[in-house]
């Protein structure tokens, strides 16, 4: 009977170890990707319909590049895009958002040949940030 309590009680006493040290690793985790629903907005001022086909971030902490997927999507001149992402790895850094995108050829096809970049500003990415760009 006193192996089995001695038992119960070495079991409890690991338990609550095992919580405690949850606990301690949870808001260090938490800290190293804290740039969480990020708003990104894209403005389509060049006058021509684009097709946005790429979108990456600069973590500049680290000094990387990171990529995000998207689908290749059209935007009409005078048109928005907006999208929620989270951009991981960054960890309270200075980042900004950069986007790649195509132009129409005087055909009506898209320049596969020729691409082209836009850059929001640069600032400490944290939950809930927004970047803009415009396209011109």
């Amino acid at each position: 009977m006193k192996a089995l309590a001695k038992t119960a009680a070495a079991a409890t006493v690991l338990a609550i170890a095992g919580v405690a040290s949850l606990g301690a690793v949870t808001p260090a985790a938490a800290l190293f990707d804290i740039c969480k629903k990020v708003n990104i907005t894209v403005k389509n001022n060049t006058g021509q319909p684009i097709q946005l086909y790429d979108l990456d971030y600069r973590d500049l902490g680290t000094n990387r590049w990171r990529s995000e997927n998207i689908s290749n999507r059209v935007i009409a001149h005078g048109g928005t895009y907006k999208v929620t992402r989270n951009l991981e790895g960054v960890n309270n850094a200075s980042t900004f958002v950069r986007v790649q995108f195509r132009k129409l050829k005087s055909n009506g096809r898209w320049n596969l040949l020729k691409t082209w970049y836009a850059d929001s500003s640069t600032s400490v990415c944290r939950k809930g940030a927004n970047y803009r760009i415009v396209f011109r």
